[in-house]
């Protein structure tokens, strides 16, 4: 089967949802009310349960068969987004503490220790001065 090619905005230009599942726009030609979910957030909404109702495509050169695609929501069914609890916060906030913790010298460093080599849950300065240790040894 033969890749649709969208080498133009006119290409992109859908409204109807003929020749996509849903309606489709070119970039920066959609009606006021849809809205990204980048928008959305911008505004303090989320999209709730809805969908995306509908799309906006902008061709690439390098790529014709592939465009940039954003997903479009209604900003009228929009929803205030959700605010954490206390509670929640609180827990986070632990949940990151915890992570500042260096496994070896149990101290807070300042920053989240990733668990991952090469330093495995250990600070800097550990990892530093065992590494040390291990090539005058050797």
């Amino acid at each position: 089967m033969l890749e649709r090619r969208y080498r133009t905005s006119l290409d992109c230009y859908d409204p109807n949802a003929e020749h996509h599942p849903i309606p489709t726009y070119p970039w920066k030609r959609a009606p006021v009310h849809l809205v990204t979910r980048r928008q959305l957030r911008e505004a303090g909404l989320c999209p709730g349960e809805y969908p995306p109702v509908a799309q906006c495509l902008r061709p690439r050169k390098r790529r014709p068969t592939e465009p940039l695609r954003a997903w479009l929501y209604d900003g009228r069914l929009a929803t205030e987004k959700r605010t954490p609890s206390p509670a929640q916060l609180t827990a986070v906030s632990a949940m990151n503490r915890a992570h500042r913790i260096c496994g070896t010298c149990q101290r807070d460093v300042g920053y989240r220790i990733p668990t991952t080599p090469p330093l495995r849950g250990e600070c800097l300065d550990c990892h530093e001065t065992r590494t040390c240790l291990s090539q005058a040894a050797a």
